[in-house]
């Protein structure tokens, strides 16, 4: 059984990944439609890779790495994608945004709950002063989380990454501890 909730939201809980989440996270990374878009996931990961390259999950000093998982509905308790912070640069107040969701669990506005509430999380209680984000330009779902967040559009660097048999721009975003207002606001608005 999953260990305690880290954070509480109205209908996802955020919590530290664990070992029996391993199938569910290895098939994640796995998915076409969350590798095309994450350069780390371009290759296949076995459970030897994964376990080798990305277990355990980064979590602690240098970033916070969380499993989203509804509270009720059908997908009940078990995790449906993940939200990171990390690395966190301490001496700067920085940290980077990242987030995947399992593509069966798109369009129910998990992503947009559990990420706000981690960089509510980011800002109150890790006193972050910045936090930012990189999407592919073809990636139009994470540029719009983004801008709900209230990420700022701080630049494009062009043609900046391979994926899918071309080049893609890298969009760069920016959130400032004075510029966020809370998790209600967002999913609220």
């Amino acid at each position: 059984m999953p260990g305690p909730t880290f954070i509480s939201g109205d209908r996802i809980d955020l919590r530290p990944p664990e070992e029996e989440d391993i199938e569910f996270l290895q098939e994640g990374v796995n998915h076409p439609k969350v590798r095309q878009y994450i350069s780390m996931f371009r290759r296949p990961y076995t459970e030897e890779r994964y376990r080798d390259e990305l277990w355990p999950v980064d979590s602690g000093e240098d970033g916070v790495t969380l499993l989203a998982v509804p509270t009720d509905g059908e997908f009940a308790d078990d995790p449906v994608g993940s939200v990171q912070l990390y690395p966190v640069q301490d001496a700067d107040g920085y940290a980077n945004f990242g987030v995947w969701f399992h593509p069966d669990a798109w369009g129910h506005g998990f992503a947009l709950e559990a990420s706000a509430h981690l960089i509510e999380h980011g800002f109150r209680s890790l006193r972050l002063h910045r936090v930012s984000a990189t999407t592919m330009g073809p990636n139009d779902a994470a540029g719009r989380l983004c801008e709900r967040l209230g990420f700022i559009h701080e630049g494009t660097a062009r043609e900046a990454q391979f994926a899918d048999g071309d080049y893609v721009d890298l969009d760069r975003w920016g959130l400032l501890a004075d510029e966020w207002d809370s998790p209600e606001a967002v999913l609220d608005g």
